[in-house]
């Protein structure tokens, strides 16, 4: 091994996705799994829908390429289409998020050459800032519907929304509230039943968690949950699925280790020698003269992995000193095995961790089947 190793548990990740969808199924409520933290990896995505989900959806085109030639799976583009990647777009996607006429126009023009029907996701932003049009734009909405209803090749999969992404704006009860009354009044305006009222994210489930779900939202599109077994709002552990054993501050999985090999030990101080200016990031540090200690440095850096996002397995034990592009330093002065040179230490990952060690090529995948 001379790359740090990622090693993901396909067995606890399906699991943790038929868990899911079972509990949501008990409200009414159909799941897209979001699987873009994992780059487009064909073996996670396969994992959950074993679990029983059907739809994996991503924000990139060429991932969804990658799943529909090893797959041939239901999939959908999360992040609105670039006008350019329209044709791709109608190919490898059967559903896509989108608000701008323009690129809706577009997408009924490809998908009568290639003699599709493609599925639109028209979404409303209901104050959270990022895509959709405005909650308060009605007519803007209602017309968007009218356009998508009349052309041809395109086809409305349902309205959605999102919270929590841009504006840190949390799902409520009152919000989905309003955006169920939006849909009701284009319903009644357009003359049409919405398939599909999608309410947003992993966010949305601490509603369901609590109780108060309002009724008729039937969809949501959902990664975390089934990836951490994390409810994120109230920020705890859901006994239902696999989840860490750490303290959930750490938001951290393990489903997902990142193992480093050992490539120089020794004990050294704890403050630099010299004249002090700014790291290789143009940071300025202050260190904390603990005395000399036993130090180890591990073959990645932040050109992989943040260091603040890996979590030491044997936590007790590693702390996590810095990096650089390249290294990472870990104090082990209070590690009472034998650790030599060409050893591996192992972390748990969170969400940006993971995110990072799926995109890189310096992190090798391996999967516990």
């Amino acid at each position: 091994m001379y790359k740090p190793i990622l090693e993901i548990d396909l067995r606890k990740l399906r699991n943790n996705a038929r868990v899911e969808k079972d509990l949501l199924a008990k409200h009414g409520i159909e799941v897209m799994a979001v699987n873009k933290v994992f780059d487009g990896c064909v073996e996670t995505a396969k994992a959950v829908l074993e679990g029983g989900i059907d739809v994996i959806a991503e924000s990139r085109t060429y991932n969804l390429k990658k799943l529909k030639d090893a797959l041939n799976c239901k999939t959908c583009l999360l992040r609105s289409p670039c006008l350019s990647e329209i044709s791709d777009v109608v190919r490898y996607a059967d559903i896509s998020l989108n608000s701008e006429k323009a690129v809706i126009q577009a997408l009924s023009d490809e998908a009568v050459k290639q003699q599709k029907v493609h599925q639109v996701l028209l979404m409303v932003d209901m104050g959270d800032l990022r895509e959709g049009i405005w909650f308060e734009h009605i007519d803007e909405l209602i017309d968007t519907v009218k356009l998508i209803l009349s052309l041809p090749g395109v086809e409305l999969y349902g309205l959605g929304t999102n919270f929590n992404c841009y504006g840190t704006v949390l799902p409520t009860v009152k919000n989905g509230v309003d955006f169920l009354k939006i849909a009701r009044k284009v319903e009644q305006v357009c003359n049409i039943k919405i398939k599909y009222l999608s309410a947003g994210n992993c966010t949305s489930y601490h509603l369901l968690d609590k109780g108060i779900w309002p009724e008729g939202l039937n969809h949501l599109r959902i990664g975390g949950l089934h990836e951490f077994g994390i409810e994120y709002v109230d920020m705890k552990y859901l006994d239902e699925f696999h989840h860490s054993n750490k303290p959930v501050d750490k938001a951290c999985s393990n489903i997902y280790k990142l193992y480093a090999q050992i490539i120089e030990l020794n004990s050294k101080p704890t403050v630099p020698v010299g004249e002090l200016g700014v790291d290789a990031f143009l940071n300025s540090k202050t260190f904390v003269d603990s005395g000399t200690r036993k130090r180890a440095l591990l073959a990645f850096g932040r050109q992989d992995v943040p260091a603040e996002s890996c979590i030491p397995i044997n936590n007790d034990d590693i702390t996590v000193l810095g990096q650089t592009s390249d290294h990472t330093l870990v104090d082990i002065e209070d590690v009472t095995q034998t650790l030599r040179v060409g050893d591996v230490i192992g972390f748990e990952l969170d969400y940006t961790a993971l995110l990072m060690a799926c995109q890189t090529n310096g992190v090798e995948k391996r999967f516990i089947y």
